[in-house]
C-alpha cells in the first residue's frame, strides 16, 4: 500500500470511529436522561394512592411449546400466587408440544382450578394462532401474554393493570430479568442485557410513550384494541410468506399504529430463562434482528405523529450496527497492512465505550458485576453484528430458529 493510500485509509478509519463514538455517546447521554427522568415519574406515581375499586377483570395467556416440566410448572404457579384482586383467568395452550404428555399432569393439576383452562390442540401452529385459540375464549377487559417459562412477582398482574387506568393506553411490558444469570458467563451477559434493554431503551420510550416492543414474558393489553389489529396480527405475511416470528414487536407495532399508546412499567417485575449456550443464542438473536428490519415497515407510518426523539431512536437502531460493522473491517484492513498496533487502538475504544454505557446500571442497581458489560461490547462486534448482516440478507426465511427439544435449565 503506498503511503499516500495508507493516510487516506488510516483518516477515512479514523472518521468512521469518531463519527461511531459521537452517534452512540450522544444517544447513550439523551437515552440516560430521559429513562431517569422515566423512572423518578414513576415512582412519584406508584407513591400516589390508586382507586381500590378499579379491579378490571383480567385474562393470562400462556403458550407452550416443548417446555421443561419445571420451568412450566412454576410459571404456573406465580401466576396462582398473585395478589390482583379483581377477576383473573388463566388460558394455558399447549402447542402440540413433543413432551406433552410428560406434561399433563401438570396441566391436570392446573386445569382443575377455578377460573383456568387448558386448551390442548392436536396440530402445532405456532406462537400466534396458539394465542388466537385462548383469546377467543377471552372475555376480561385486559389481555397478559406471558411466556411459558416466566415467573411473575405476586404483584405483576396488578402493576401492569394499573397503568390501563389511562384509557389512551393500549398495551403495557414489564421489567423481565434473568432466572438462570448465574449459570455462566454467558447469561450472565443476558441478563445485564436485559436490565439495560428494559431500563434504560424501553424506560426512554415510554417516557415517549412508544414502547417499541412490548415484551413476550410480561406483557399486557387493552382487550377492546385487541380486537381492533387481531386478524392483522394473525395473518401477518412478508412478501407473501406468513410471518412465524417477531410476535410482539409486531402486535406492538399495531396497537401504536392503531393510536394508543404504549408503555414500560418498571415495578411490574418477572424473571425468565436465557440461552445458556451460544447454539442457542444466536438463532435466538437472527430471528429478533430479522423481525427490527421487517418490522421498520409497520413502524415508520406512525413514527411520525411521535416524538423527534423516536424518529432518532430507530433511526439509530438501524444504522449504528452498520456504522460499527463499516469501522471494524476499516480497522482490521489498517492494522493488517499498515500496523496492527491500530486494532489494539480501537479495541481499546470499544472498551472504554461498553464501561461508558454501563454506568447508568451501576449507578442504578450498584452491583459492580456491571463492570462484566465490557465482554458484552466484544461479543456485540465479533458475533451480533454480523448475525444483523445477516439477518438483512436473510428476511424471508422464516424458520423459528428455535430449540426442538426441551431446554434443561440450570437452578
Amino acid at each position: 500500500m503506498t503511503s499516500l493510500g495508507s493516510q487516506l485509509l488510516s483518516g477515512a478509519l479514523h472518521s468512521v470511529f469518531v463519527l461511531y463514538s459521537v452517534v452512540v455517546m450522544s444517544h447513550f447521554v439523551l437515552q440516560t436522561f430521559l429513562a431517569e427522568r422515566m423512572f423518578r415519574a414513576a415512582k412519584r406515581e406508584q407513591g400516589r394512592e390508586r382507586d381500590p375499586e378499579w379491579a378490571p377483570a383480567v385474562d393470562v395467556v400462556i403458550t407452550a411449546y416443548n417446555e421443561e416440566a419445571r420451568s412450566l410448572e412454576a410459571c404456573l404457579r406465580s401466576l396462582v400466587d398473585q395478589d390482583y384482586t379483581g377477576a383473573l383467568c388463566v388460558y394455558v395452550v399447549d402447542d402440540a408440544s413433543p413432551n406433552r404428555a410428560e406434561l399433563q399432569s401438570i396441566y391436570d393439576q392446573y386445569g382443575a382450578l377455578p377460573g383456568w383452562r387448558v386448551l390442548l390442540p392436536a396440530e402445532n401452529r405456532g406462537k400466534r394462532h396458539a394465542q388466537d385459540a385462548a383469546f377467543a375464549l377471552c372475555c376480561g377487559e385486559i389481555v397478559v401474554t406471558i411466556d411459558s417459562d416466566t415467573v411473575v412477582d405476586p404483584d405483576g398482574v396488578r402493576e401492569l393493570v394499573a397503568a390501563f387506568a389511562d384509557p389512551t393506553v393500549g398495551a403495557v411490558t414489564g421489567d423481565v430479568g434473568v432466572m438462570n444469570a448465574n449459570v455462566n458467563l454467558l447469561t450472565r451477559l443476558i441478563a445485564m442485557r436485559y436490565w439495560v434493554a428494559f431500563n434504560q431503551e424501553r424506560a426512554a420510550q415510554s417516557r415517549f410513550r412508544t414502547v417499541l416492543c412490548c415484551s413476550g414474558p410480561l406483557a399486557a393489553y387493552r382487550r377492546s384494541v385487541l380486537e381492533l389489529v387481531w386478524d392483522d396480527y394473525t395473518n401477518q405475511t412478508f412478501r407473501g410468506v406468513p410471518c412465524t416470528y417477531g410476535d410482539d414487536r409486531h402486535l406492538t407495532n399495531l396497537v401504536l399504529g392503531a393510536g394508543y399508546d404504549t408503555l414500560f412499567v418498571p415495578f411490574a417485575h418477572a424473571i425468565t430463562n436465557a440461552p445458556e449456550t451460544l447454539k442457542a443464542y444466536l438463532p435466538q438473536q437472527l430471528r429478533w434482528n430479522k423481525s427490527f428490519y421487517r418490522e421498520i415497515l409497520w413502524t415508520l407510518p406512525f413514527l411520525g405523529r411521535r416524538s423527534p426523539y423516536m424518529a432518532f431512536e430507530v433511526t439509530v437502531q438501524t444504522f449504528l450496527p452498520l456504522l460499527l460493522t463499516l469501522a471494524v473491517a476499516s480497522a482490521l484492513v489498517v492494522s493488517v497492512a499498515e500496523n496492527p498496533r491500530y486494532l489494539f487502538h480501537y479495541a481499546a475504544t470499544i472498551a472504554v465505550m461498553a464501561l461508558i454505557r454501563s454506568s447508568y446500571a451501576l449507578y442504578r442497581t450498584r452491583d459492580v458485576r456491571f463492570l462484566l458489560f465490557v465482554v458484552y461490547g466484544f461479543l456485540h462486534v465479533a458475533l451480533l453484528v454480523p448475525m444483523r448482516m445477516r439477518a438483512l440478507v436473510t428476511l424471508t426465511d422464516n424458520r423459528w430458529g428455535t430449540r426442538t427439544t426441551v431446554q434443561t435449565t440450570s437452578a
